[in-house]
């Protein structure tokens, strides 16, 4: 009996080494680790942040990674533009989109206006070139140039704008003074009620 007891006593002292370096004390945190005690340190058993149960890693000295939050960006608004009615021989026109101020340069809808001064125009998407053609002359300009073109009688000129041709609402918008210095309309700004008066008369 004696010798029993003294095999028993022997055996859990063989086993009580590994069952205190696999079960040492210390909580674990949220990703199933902990950082070492300074006594689990001392006695050998663990160093540094390690995991427990199936954890990341048996021992690591990193801590959790982090994980940055999300940005959340904000566009700032388009300015208000400020509009401008058209007349054509005194009479009050209504297009869409309709005649804008931008940069101190009254921009007007080309299609619109040149039709309504008896031009016919195409469009072509691929050079993003709008080209108008009226009795002899044929005039050509391209969306973001500030240069526009005018053939007549075989000759061409060159004309400089004050703003560049840009696409609004789907529309080719082009600076007021280029509507006569194409087609030779009388042009008047009314600034004060925001007026534009064209006149072919």
């Amino acid at each position: 009996m004696k010798k029993l007891v003294l095999f028993f006593a022997m055996l859990s002292l063989l086993l009580s080494p590994s069952l205190v370096a696999d079960a040492h004390s210390g909580r674990t945190d949220s990703n199933g680790g902990h950082n070492c005690s300074e006594k689990s340190k001392a006695k050998g058993l663990c160093t540094g942040y390690h995991y427990h149960n199936g954890g990341s890693g048996s021992s690591s000295s990193s801590a959790p990674k982090y994980t940055a939050p999300k940005q959340t960006y904000v566009s700032a608004p388009k300015p208000v533009l400020v509009t401008a009615d058209v007349y054509i021989n005194n009479v009050a026109q209504n297009y869409n989109p309709g005649a804008y101020i931008k940069n101190n340069t009254t921009l007007v809808p080309m299609k619109a206006i040149f039709e309504s001064l008896g031009a016919t125009l195409t469009y072509d998407n691929a050079t993003k070139k709008v080209t108008a053609y009226k009795d002899n002359k044929t005039i050509a300009i391209g969306v973001g140039n500030k240069k526009a073109y005018i053939e007549e009688n075989g000759i061409t000129t060159g004309i400089d704008l004050t703003h560049a041709a840009e696409v609004h609402q789907g529309t080719t918008m082009v600076p007021l003074r280029f509507v006569s210095q194409s087609l030779g309309a009388n042009i008047t700004f009314n600034t004060a009620a925001s007026i534009v008066y064209i006149s072919t008369k």
